[in-house]
């Protein structure tokens, strides 16, 4: 493999110290111009490996300019990154893409400060070309923006994102704005100690059922937090409060509860997490629906827990997750399910490219197994094990 690194860099330093030597030499005093204030510069970046690359998540081509370090109140980076296709990842199977691009900006700025405290401001844009084989050039676009505070022992993060820029893992949910507030408790610090934290989100419901497309919904909470250096336990509660519902809804969907306690926990090469809660969802009567051409309202409760164990050793890599009643739509009435769900897997990579590390190996086993029980009591399942190996050639 030949690979292709340039690296340029240019800084105002040499300028800065020219300036400094001939503001000394004037009898009018000293300059207020010196190096600490010219040190942002601009560097140049260019990575790239040809012929082949080891994954589909190696770049063909990189590149990166930066002006202004982190000493510098306005900071500007612009990346581009070629990615490779089916073809260049060294895939034997039919290629269904060819490649593609991306190319993101950012800009950061370290405003005045307020309360003692600056203001960060944060934008981000990227643009990504997916090149395939059946539906051509497929665009997507991200955008970010966030806004940072933090006077004393209080922390405020607001941030504003479009396309999927903020989607929420664990719900089914894209939320353009969020906020949050922690708050160190007293005898607490920033990073151990006792704390609060209060969010809020505006949000829309991701979800292929054409009834709820583009329903928005709210959400809040609140979590009370202990932590250390090892470990964190969370006291939580929180509310998601869809918006009214379309026209074909005839109903407008009632909020959700969920009220929990969450613990983390790090040692050597274990670490665990863990979270049980009990939800209040809304439920409808779609017997009643069909009858009477409306919907009754109740609510279901029931309790819910997710754990996850993961163990990482220099030679192999064990983890093993598991969970009950967890849906990320369960507080959306009679299109919610309690899922449950057990994972594990195990992970040889390390151990064989101890063996050949030149043709970077990778080999996991994995078995999957889970049941989902809808509202109506429909059950479904499924079970498989899986085995995934690949090396570079």
């Amino acid at each position: 493999m030949l690979e292709l690194t340039v690296r340029l860099r240019v800084t105002a330093l040499m300028a800065a110290a020219l300036l400094s030597a001939c503001a000394s030499t004037q009898s009018a005093g000293p300059s207020r111009l010196g190096p600490a204030a010219l040190t942002s510069g601009v560097e140049i970046d260019i990575d790239g490996a040809l012929p082949l690359v080891d994954t589909r998540s190696d770049p063909l081509l990189a590149g990166r300019v930066g002006i202004g370090d982190e000493s510098a109140a306005l900071r500007y980076h612009a990346t581009y990154m070629l990615e490779p296709g089916d073809v260049f990842a060294g895939q034997t199977a039919a290629p269904k893409r060819f490649g593609g691009q991306r190319f993101g900006q950012e800009l950061r700025m370290r405003l005045p400060a307020v309360a003692g405290s600056p203001l960060a401001l944060k934008f981000r844009a990227e643009t990504r070309d997916v090149w395939q084989t059946d539906r051509g050039i497929v665009e997507q676009q991200r955008q970010l923006a966030k806004l940072e505070w933090s006077p004393g022992l209080a922390r405020l993060d607001l941030q504003w994102g479009t396309g999927g820029a903020m989607a929420d893992s664990q719900l089914a949910l894209d939320c353009a704005l969020r906020g949050t507030l922690q708050m160190s408790l007293p005898n607490g610090s920033a990073a151990a100690g006792p704390a609060m934290r209060v969010t809020g989100r505006d949000c829309l419901v991701r979800t292929s059922d054409p009834r709820y497309s583009e329903l928005a919904a709210a959400t809040w909470g609140v979590a009370l937090a202990w932590r250390s250096t090892e470990y964190e336990t969370e006291l939580l509660f929180s509310v998601i409060d869809p918006g009214v519902g379309e026209a074909t809804l005839r109903q407008e969907i009632e909020a959700s509860y969920q009220f929990g306690l969450s613990h983390r926990r790090a040692h050597g090469d274990w670490s665990t997490e863990g979270l049980v809660a009990m939800r209040y969802a809304p439920s409808w009567d779609l017997a009643r629906l069909r009858e009477a051409g409306a919907y009754a309202s109740d609510t279901d409760a029931y309790w819910m827990a997710k754990m996850s164990l993961t163990r990482h050793l220099p030679a192999v890599s064990l983890s093993a997750n598991w969970s009950h009643s967890a849906d990320p739509m369960w507080f959306m009435p009679d299109i919610g399910e309690q899922k449950h769900r057990l994972d594990v897997r195990l992970d040889l990579s390390r151990l064989l490219a101890a063996v050949a590390p030149e043709v970077n190996p990778q080999l996991s086993m994995q078995w999957n197994w889970h049941e989902a029980r809808s509202r109506a009591d429909a059950v479904t399942g499924d079970n498989a094990i899986k085995l995934n190996m690949a090396v570079a050639w």
